[in-house]
């Protein structure tokens, strides 16, 4: 996909192949250019998911107010809806209602980041 061949659109609309570029310099600037696609991409991917985590915890049921750095772990009951909790999957007793789904936090602008127990 990337390696192939990459393009790069100027701001006046030109574009331009580096396969196309001169032999001595296309090999470094190719690298270059591959490299810095793909940080963009890992970085996008990184990007949608933390969104993604972000807007399945803002629509989910949430019944107090989160303070920011505490952990709150969500869960998914049998009809599909998912709520935040104070509880931790440890202190409930014969749950089987409903399925743990993960250890959450907000961070100092009030996103939510995934903590790993």
């Amino acid at each position: 996909m990337i390696d192939k061949i990459i393009k790069i659109d100027d701001l006046e609309g030109r574009v331009y192949e580096l396969e196309n570029w001169k032999p001595s310099n296309s090999i470094q600037v190719k690298q270059y250019f591959t490299e810095k696609a793909l940080e963009l991409k890992n970085e996008y991917n990184k990007l949608l998911h933390e969104f993604n985590i972000n807007k399945i915890i803002f629509d989910c049921e949430i019944n107090f107010k989160p303070v920011m750095g505490k952990n709150y772990f969500l869960y998914q009951n049998q009809n599909g809806k998912k709520f935040m909790s104070l509880i931790s999957p440890s202190e409930w007793k014969n749950q089987k209602s409903f399925s743990y789904l993960g250890c959450f936090k907000q961070d100092s602008v009030q996103k939510w980041i995934e903590v790993n127990n």
